[in-house]
């Protein structure tokens, strides 16, 4: 049970005092009857209106966005392009994202307010894979690729094996379970090769799909763990 005015801020229709008028001046209906007390006690069964719209309660945000080159995967900053620019949700201000992208990298990026599953994402033993597209400049051999999948050692640390599939002459798609920094580069020049492209298209079973760049869409709370994942 809530207080009619807690659920009415929750649902993002006022602040605390805004509401407040709203319910003192009739204009709040559950279950067909006006309200007036901002004490009401309220459930999830009951059904609030303001100006006779049926009001969607708080609840837990899945986004995904196809980030373009050139926004940081921020929900805010003072000086540069962030993706929480391009998302129009009235719970945007509520949403974190689980696994950045560098500003020159493009590609899927997932959002939420459900602080479980971004920890179920970011945290290393999970093993949640992220698979990248990567556009290289140099050789693509057996060799290097059998290199990245049996793991690559970075001088801070050593990459846990990966999955390397070869899909034209000068690009591959690569899965990791983990997410340093600059990590897909760094791997590729260890092995020779130079980023010329970098373009997340999954993270675990969420699929970036055919989003265009700088689009978003509200999902389904997603199952995160795909097949390769050991979980």
């Amino acid at each position: 049970m809530d207080r009619l005015d807690k659920f009415l801020v929750n649902a993002k229709i006022g602040s605390r005092s805004e509401v407040k008028k709203l319910i003192k001046k009739g204009l709040i209906k559950v279950n067909g009857n006006i309200i007036k007390k901002v004490d009401y006690k309220v459930s999830d069964n009951d059904i609030i209106e303001y100006n006779n719209q049926k009001i969607e309660g708080h609840k837990l945000v899945y986004i995904i966005i196809n980030k373009p080159i050139g926004y940081l995967s921020s929900t805010y900053d003072s000086r540069d392009k962030y993706v929480l620019q391009l998302i129009d949700h009235k719970f945007k201000d509520e949403l974190s994202i689980a696994g950045r992208l560098d500003k020159d990298a493009h590609g899927l990026l997932f959002l939420t307010n459900d602080g479980e599953l971004i920890h179920r994402i970011i945290s290393p033993n999970k093993n949640i894979y992220k698979t990248y597209e990567v556009m290289v400049e140099g050789d693509i051999t057996k060799d290097k690729i059998k290199r990245l999948e049996e793991g690559i050692d970075l001088k801070d640390f050593i990459t846990k094996p990966a999955i390397v599939e070869k899909v034209e002459n000068n690009i591959i798609t690569i899965k990791i379970s983990e997410g340093k920094y600059h990590q897909i580069k760094r791997m590729m020049k260890a092995v020779g090769l130079t980023v010329k492209d970098l373009k997340r298209i999954a993270i675990g079973n969420i699929l970036l799909g055919d989003l265009k760049e700088g689009e978003w869409l509200e999902i389904e709370k997603p199952n995160i763990f795909n097949n390769d994942s050991p979980i």
